[in-house]
């Protein structure tokens, strides 16, 4: 009986250390990845816009990024629980898109792979629940 009781502790323990680590987008970092021909024609620079949120450490009201390179360099700028719950892009029909800017998303993937940091993507037409995970 005391075997049953520890496996089912240890098994709540661990569930209970799995839930706390589950990412909360109004925790991470929200962005929407603007296409060069929409953002042209809005007179809006293309690329990750950055979604505003009292969480974040911005340098001004509106943040673009256009590189792996800033998109690495704003997520490491935050504090570590908002860098804990990841960065979730928000995307549109992929044909919207050029080849340089779905490389781009792909920079991206590669990156927080290899930087172990939480990504999720999903097309707006899914929201809310069309959600994946891809940095795994």
């Amino acid at each position: 009986m005391n075997r049953i009781a520890i496996v089912l502790l240890a098994f709540l323990v661990t569930a209970g250390l799995v839930a706390a680590k589950a990412q909360e987008r109004s925790q991470g970092i929200s962005v929407h990845m603007l296409p060069k021909g929409v953002a042209d024609i809005a007179g809006r620079p293309w690329g990750f816009t950055v979604d505003y949120s009292p969480n974040l450490k911005t340098e001004s009201a509106s943040v673009t990024l256009q590189t792996v390179a800033q998109v690495l360099s704003f997520v490491r700028r935050q504090d570590a629980s908002v860098q804990e719950n990841g960065l979730w892009i928000v995307t549109t029909h992929p044909d919207a898109y050029s080849a340089g800017e779905k490389e781009l998303l792909e920079g991206v993937k590669s990156m927080c792979r290899r930087e172990r940091i939480p990504l999720f993507i999903c097309r707006a037409s899914q929201l809310p629940n069309g959600w994946s995970r891809f940095d795994q």
